[in-house]
Order: structure tokens, then sequence, then C-alpha cells
């Protein structure tokens, strides 16, 4: 009986860490992050450029600050990726294979990019959580009139404003989590989802990544797109509209149980909020998610929807819903809490 008593108290002082942790999460520094990544000064952020690289740098610097190690001797993983000559940009490839091809031809196209990647050691420090969020836009494109910038700030700014809180929130927590976290901000999503790609293939213990967790547009409103039939709406269509504080909660079937968990916390957090939950198969298109259901490790995706702002210079801070996202940055925090403790 005194055992039993035991654990329950270190069960209850771990609820009530946890409960600290996600304290830490708020709105003014979200914003801050937010405003900052989306802003003109950053180029619109594309894979290669020179805003790319100062996005890059300002994560590590974040990351640094909040105590949060590198998984690799430095934050950066840097990669290069190949295309033939004249291709469109999403023929750029990082396949072994791909790139020894392209380099015999007379003339090829390359990116040099740089995912930036820190670690949280656990317990069992060769299992893995995988959470991620993709930092590159699409740049600026000197023909249009007007504004030119496109500026990403709900693509995918919101991701990483929310991961770096996340991370912070982790770093300074009093209790290790029983397997280790990769914090993983991945270049080149918007031309192939060549970083997370690049990561997930030449990681060396693919096999111990337990679950994978991508932020990518989480802070509209906006629709489940139509264009991936392969997503499974437990509701009709027009009733999964992300209005509101609505989003969409996309998990592989393995990720079930956590879906479910998560529905039944949502309605408590301020302002509350309430997850659409919808089954994805692996191998389900759209963001950075791919690279790992390909290889059938479970995914969990937070995706407020598209929106007519989606990919045009009007994707600026001024649209985000601030409050939505600071309350699904914590929802992602009590995920994150329980894919890397639960057995």
């Amino acid at each position: 009986m005194k055992q039993f008593i035991f654990i329950l108290l270190l069960i209850n002082c771990s609820i009530l860490h946890a409960q600290e942790d996600v304290d830490v999460i708020n709105r003014r520094t979200i914003e801050s992050h937010l405003s900052f990544l989306a802003g003109d000064a950053l180029e619109g952020r594309q894979a290669g450029k020179r805003g790319g690289r100062v996005a890059a740098e300002y994560i590590k610097a974040v990351l640094q600050e909040a105590g949060v190690s590198p998984l690799y001797d430095t934050y950066f993983q840097s990669f290069e990726a190949y295309s033939p000559a004249r291709e469109k940009s999403s023929d750029f490839q990082v396949h072994p294979d791909s790139v020894e091809k392209y380099r015999q031809l007379p003339a090829y196209r390359r990116l040099n990019l740089q995912n930036v990647v820190a670690c949280i050691e656990g317990e069992r420090k060769d299992e893995y959580i995988v959470i991620g969020a993709h930092y590159d836009h699409v740049g600026v494109d000197e023909l249009l009139v007007g504004d030119q910038v496109y500026n990403g700030a709900d693509d995918n700014a919101s991701g990483v404003a929310a991961l770096l809180q996340v991370a912070k929130a982790f770093a300074g927590s009093r209790d290790k989590p029983l397997r280790s976290i990769i914090f993983a901000f991945w270049d080149g999503e918007e031309v192939n989802y060549l970083g997370s790609e690049y990561f997930v293939a030449h990681f060396p213990r693919t096999k111990d990544i337990k679950a994978s967790i991508n932020l990518d547009m989480i802070s509209r409103e906006g629709l489940l797109p139509i264009l991936y039939p392969e997503f499974k709406i437990p509701e009709a269509t027009e009733k999964n509209t992300a209005t509101g504080n609505r989003f969409h909660l996309l998990y592989t079937h393995e990720l079930a149980a956590t879906g479910r968990r998560l529905q039944e916390v949502a309605p408590s957090l301020q302002p509350a909020i309430e997850p659409l939950p919808s089954l994805i198969d692996h191998g389900s298109r759209g963001s950075d998610a791919l690279s790992f259901s390909l290889r059938d490790i479970p995914v969990l995706w937070f995706f407020t929807g598209l929106h007519p702002d989606y990919h045009t210079p009007s994707d600026e801070a001024d649209r985000i819903d601030f409050e939505k996202l600071t309350a699904i940055t914590k929802l992602v925090y009590i995920s994150l809490y329980h894919l890397s403790n639960d057995e």
C-alpha cells in the first residue's frame, strides 16, 4: 500500500509540474516570435535565400537562450537539394540516388538549405518523439504590383512560434521526459518537403522514433482542403470549418487514443478550443508529416485549414488569431508531454 501511495504522489506531482510548464506559454512571447518571422525584413523566408538564413539564426538564438541543446554538434543540419536545369521547384530532391543522377548532368540546379534541430534527452535516451514545424515560405515576387512579400504569418511562422514556446516550456521543466524529444525546424517544406525528408532519411535510428508531431498553419480560420481526399472526416465537410476556436486534429490510426484525450482536454483551456478529428492514412500529403508517415511512423498534425490569404502577400501578422494560437500551443505541449512520457 505504501508503494502504491508513493506512485500516486509521483504521478500527481508530475501533473502539477506539467501544468506549471504550460503556464510558461504566453501570448506576448508567441506574438513577438511570429511578428519577427513574418516581418518584411525577412523577405518571405524563401528556402536558400537570405531571409531564410536570418530566420534560422533567430531560431537558434531562441533555443540557446532557452537552454535547449543542439541534436548534433551544431544546431544547423546543412544539406543540399538538386534538380535538373529549368525544372520546377517541386523536382528538387535530397535522396542520394537522385542527387547523384542530377550531378552527372551537364547542368543542374542546387539549393543550400539547413534545418535547425535541438534535443532534450529523456530517461530512455534512444527513444524519440520528433516535433517539427517548417520555417521557410515562398519569398518575394518582384513582378507583383503593390506588396511583393509573401510574409507567411500563418504559413508557417505560427507553427515556429508555437514550437519555440513548447521547447522553452520543456527546457524549464523540473521533470525529465521518459523519451528524448527532438525539436525540428524544417527548411525547404515549400519546395518539396526537403528538410524533413533529409532528416528522416539520414537519422541513424529511424525505427526508434515513436511518433511525430507536425505544426503547420495553426493560427487562423479555414477549411480542411478537399484536395486531400484521404482525410477521413467523421462529420459533414461543412461542419468541419475551423471557424472561431475550432481546428483540425489529424492523426494516423496509432494515435487515435491520443486524439481522444486531446479532445477531452481542449475545452478546459483558455480560450476553450475544439478539435475537429480526422484520421489520415500513412502517406497522406500536405506537409512535413509525409516524411514520417511514409516510414510508418505515427503522426499527429495540428492544422487550422486553408484560407484566402494562403500563399498570398496578405498572410500577415495582423490577421492572426493570437488567442487561438496560444491555446493550441498549450494543447501541443500537452500532446507532446503525453507522447514523451506515456508507456
